[in-house]
């Protein structure tokens, strides 16, 4: 076994063109290499790592456990592994297998990005684990591979209540690669999750500005980057085959990259639905394609009630009328959504000419939104029901709506006075 070390140890020297002594300083000398590299002595665990540092590659090479070619094997094992996630097949125990095997011969980085893969199709108490497990591998890697980490802790972040705290992180890092190392595929995470973030404080405009510069940064949908994907497997294996590790190398990067993208497909609808919810002003046909793609990406209550309101507005109203069907069935009574569905039942049937529905879609979403404590929806519904009374000639009924407004609005005082 030492002797097969050694015999490793001189030829990884030679070919980078190392003499002994170059490769013992400063901690070794010249006479310690060549007792290793002739079998004699058998090098301690600090040397080997001396040594493997000096050379440019990990003790694993040096002690004959695995080869570059091990290496794209594990990588193209993992990403197998990730396609299946991505198809909903995924098995955690195997990426779990893979995730201890890497850590066991010393490959950091393929540890943590299948850590990577389990923390972000894992839900509950043992995520943050995960999170700490692929932070933990990919501490020293390089910044792509940790902005993914950091992505995913600003999410675990989100999940405990702690958005602000969040958003720091994501603020920090894509500062940081703007300044040093902007990754593509960096760039694009960053983009697409500060968006997301945004989105839920409720600040659309610069959800929007993120959601524009994520998705210009895209390659494509599903199937575009699907065929990629396949594409690029393809071409691993096939250098692999002819013996090209280098460019086997490079391929399988970029393998790895187009998956994590994929994996980026829940988020990125959101930022259609962020982009569109800004594009309404001004553009309604953009934000109509905006909610669509978004829709067909990831299938989102809230996506379908805004774009069941832009068809309204565009006067498609056949359209807006299956879409609010399809909520109707799909959105539980007790959602916040609840109210927002039945304004809009109410916008349907006034866009329609039926005032008497319509009074009463409002009434109605009057009430929900007073019960799920929906505010912009009481007030929008409130306005538009009194609307549609001073359309009638009922100003005394629209007087007593707006008082009763107000005062689930919470503005006893103001009336008081």
């Amino acid at each position: 076994m030492d002797e097969e070390v050694g015999g490793r140890l001189r030829r990884l020297r030679a070919e980078r063109g190392l003499t002994q002594r170059e490769l013992a300083e400063p901690h070794y000398t010249a006479a310690y290499v060549s007792s290793v590299e002739t079998g004699a002595r058998t090098p301690s665990g600090d040397a080997l790592r001396h040594f493997a540092a000096r050379l440019g590659v990990d003790t694993g090479e040096v002690l004959g456990v695995t080869s570059p070619r091990d290496d794209i094997r594990l990588d193209l094992d993992i990403a197998a592994v990730a396609s299946d996630f991505l198809a909903g097949t995924g098995s955690a125990p195997k990426m779990r297998r893979l995730a201890r095997r890497a850590e066991k011969i010393g490959r950091a980085r393929q540890a943590g990005l299948a850590w990577l893969w389990l923390a972000r199709f894992t839900e509950g108490d043992i995520q943050p684990r995960l999170v700490a497990a692929a932070e933990a591998a990919l501490g020293d890697d390089i910044p792509p591979y940790r902005a993914l980490a950091a992505a995913l802790r600003a999410n675990v972040l989100i999940r405990r209540g702690e958005p602000q705290h969040a958003m720091h992180l994501l603020r920090t890092a894509l500062d940081a690669s703007l300044d040093g190392y902007p990754h593509p595929l960096l760039l694009l995470t960053l983009r697409a999750y500060l968006a997301e973030g945004h989105l839920r404080l409720g600040e659309t405009a610069q959800a929007a500005q993120h959601a524009s510069e994520a998705l210009r940064l895209a390659r494509g949908g599903e199937e575009i980057l699907a065929e990629l994907t396949d594409h690029q497997r393809r071409l691993t294996e096939a250098y692999l085959g002819e013996g090209r590790v280098a460019d086997a190398v490079t391929a399988v990067s970029v393998l790895h990259d187009l998956l994590h993208e994929r994996a980026l497909r829940p988020v990125l609808a959101r930022c259609l639905f962020a982009r569109a919810l800004v594009r309404r002003a001004e553009d309604l046909e953009g934000a109509l394609a905006d909610l669509r793609a978004s829709r067909a990406a990831a299938p989102d209550h809230a996506v379908t009630l805004e774009l069941a309101d832009v068809c309204r507005e565009l006067g498609r109203l056949d359209d807006a009328a299956t879409l609010l069907s399809e909520a109707t069935e799909a959105i539980p009574a007790d959602s916040p959504l609840s109210a927002s569905l039945t304004f809009q039942q109410g916008s349907l049937a006034l866009a329609r000419g039926d005032f008497e529905a319509a009074e009463a879609g409002f009434a109605h979403a009057i009430d929900v939104a007073a019960l799920r404590d929906t505010r912009g929806v009481l007030a929008a519904s409130i306005d538009k029901a009194g609307e549609l009374l001073l359309l009638q000639g009922r100003i005394e009924e629209a007087a007593d709506l707006l008082r009763r407004g107000l005062l689930l609005l919470g503005a006893e005082e103001d009336i008081a006075k």
